[in-house]
């Protein structure tokens, strides 16, 4: 499923955090009356395999429970970004956030002089060579901004003081709140 979306301000970043919200609250409706009727084992198999939680951003299309967490902090953490950009470069509005598998940057907005921006949350940045990665896909785009935004326990908000200078390209962590 295709899920692109444009954010011209504030406004639309606060719809979809509470389309986050309004997902999670109904995944916990369903999880409460899953642990009230399963055996451990088969409520473990339920959250990996069945469809008991739902879309970040739709909840009424059901998912299972692991990919609902992975898409949901990582959409968290775009709208963050998004939040970021929109604050430090007043003038790129709108913004376009390719959510989940939709192709292109994760973050693009074409105005004076564009901005692109790779995003993802996980319990460590190192993991998997990530940071590296997406600074690398990063490094290959004309826009006059480039980022890579990052959400992690542990690591405060701001400027990522271990992954500075790559390319002209500004590594952020949005903290993990």
């Amino acid at each position: 499923m295709t899920k692109r979306i444009t954010i011209r301000g504030q406004s639309d970043i606060e719809y979809y955090r509470k389309s986050l919200l309004d997902s999670s609250a109904e995944t916990r409706l369903r999880m409460g009356k899953l642990t009230e009727t399963s055996d451990p084992f088969e409520l473990l198999y339920q959250m990996k395999f069945a469809k008991v939680g739902c879309d970040p951003i739709d909840s009424t299309r059901r998912l299972n429970l692991i990919e609902q967490l992975n898409q949901t902090f990582t959409y968290a953490a775009s709208l963050k970004a998004a939040e970021y950009l929109l604050q430090h470069h007043t003038a790129i509005s709108p913004l376009t956030l390719n959510l989940g598998t939709t192709s292109g940057w994760d973050i693009q907005g074409e105005k004076n002089g564009g901005v692109v921006a790779e995003v993802f949350a996980a319990v460590n940045p190192q993991n998997n060579g990530k940071i590296e990665k997406d600074i690398a896909k990063v490094a290959k785009a004309n826009a006059l901004h480039r980022y890579v935004f990052f959400m992690c326990p542990g690591i405060g908000f701001g400027p990522y003081q271990e992954s500075h200078g790559h390319h002209g390209i500004q590594v952020v962590s949005l903290g993990c709140d």
